[in-house]
């Protein structure tokens, strides 16, 4: 329960997180915004609030990471209720700067919050704060959808309040730990030689995780609309998908407590390969399908608490700055690789692209066989 106000908070900084892509059409036909302005929008956005979060978990790591975990929501809410009063395109690029700056010093402060809260927690403490940001994900987009119907775009700084009050009920019932959280080594010097080779197994298997996922829901939607799908069609597949992806991580670590985790890390690799190579002799946007995308979501997904909970292992006292590498830092990886498999798209047919995604979860699979620290028998308690 001591968590909770830490999920809740998650919850509410990925839904402002997820909020843009709503808007986009709003900004173009306002601002007579080009499709290459619009999409620079969302690198920016994404760049900001995801690529940078290893530079903050390190901050956080050495200067504490209480101020950045209670002002980051009144920050965030802040510049993202101030796209509505944006006068033009410049100042909206800066506010989406300025926003992704705060998710990104946010996340990496959440993961060190709730190991210092409950240092025992191990995996599950990590799986609802992933379950959390995965359920912001699927709300942002309808609950903001909803507001500027009803209110419309000329009171949209009121959701900044949300992020204001945030910030003041975490301040309020969160105490401050002080130095203790702090390292103890003294200087600046950014810790990447000491951390990467404990965590260069986990980055990699995580990193084709988010390869996988992230072209998923960048071409799912687009096969599914070539084969005749309605745009309510391609929506339950996307919402199936994420709904997998929310659960993974729990069922993960709970599994992980009877069975072990090399079990749960080796079983989550399997699955995705048959269904990757599956999924197009299904029938074109059935049940079938959807129901081998949820799957694909949930064994995607399973093994990734327990992946960042080693990490945190491996080298303690930089919570922050592993827990940002396997987190923001490496789905903002997957992102920017979509555009490369954009470019082979162009040459080749969906299908082919998706089943060639099955190559991923056998470079998983051959990673955790090969490598032996996988092998550890038990989750903790």
């Amino acid at each position: 329960m001591r968590n909770v106000p830490l999920y809740v908070v998650k919850f509410l900084i990925t839904s402002y997180t997820s909020i843009l892509a709503p808007l986009l059409p709003l900004f173009m036909t306002e601002m007579k915004l080009s499709l290459t302005e619009t999409g620079a929008l969302v690198s920016v956005f994404s760049l900001f609030n995801s690529v940078l979060q290893p530079i903050f978990g390190w901050l956080e790591d050495r200067l504490g990471y209480y101020p950045f975990l209670c002002l980051s929501p009144l920050w965030v809410g802040f510049w993202m209720g101030g796209l509505g009063s944006a006068p033009n395109y410049g100042f909206l690029v800066l506010f989406l700067l300025l926003a992704g700056i705060g998710i990104c010093a946010f996340h990496p402060a959440s993961f060190s919050a709730v190991k210092a809260i409950h240092p025992d927690g191990g995996s599950l403490v990590i799986s609802f704060l992933l379950l959390a940001t995965s359920l912001g994900f699927v709300a942002g987009p309808s609950l903001i959808s909803l507001f500027v119907t009803h209110f419309g775009m000329e009171k949209f700084y009121l959701i900044s309040f949300p992020g204001i009050l945030a910030t003041v009920w975490l301040l309020k019932i969160l105490p401050n730990p002080g130095s203790r959280q702090r390292l103890q080594a003294k200087g600046f010097s950014y810790p990447l030689a000491k951390i990467l080779p404990p965590i260069l197994p986990l980055f990699l298997f995580a990193l084709a995780v988010s390869i996988i996922a992230m072209n998923l829901y960048a071409f799912l939607p687009i096969l599914l609309r070539q084969h005749g799908a309605s745009v309510t069609r391609t929506g339950l597949f996307l919402s199936l998908l994420s709904l997998g992806c929310a659960l993974g991580p729990l069922a993960g670590s709970l599994s992980a407590r009877k069975t072990g985790r090399f079990f749960v890390i080796l079983l989550s690799s399997i699955p995705p390969i048959v269904l990757l190579l599956l999924f197009n002799a299904m029938p074109p946007a059935g049940a079938a399908q959807l129901l081998m995308v949820f799957l694909l979501g949930f064994f995607l997904m399973l093994p990734f608490s327990l992946l960042i909970s080693m990490a945190q292992e491996r080298a303690p006292g930089y919570t922050g700055t592993v827990s940002s590498f396997l987190g923001g830092f490496v789905w903002g990886c997957g992102g920017v690789l979509v555009f490369l498999f954009a470019k082979i798209a162009e040459s080749v047919p969906l299908e082919w692209l998706l089943g060639g995604l099955a190559l991923f979860p056998f470079f998983t699979l051959v990673l955790v066989l090969a490598d032996p620290s996988f092998r550890r028998q038990r989750e903790d308690p």
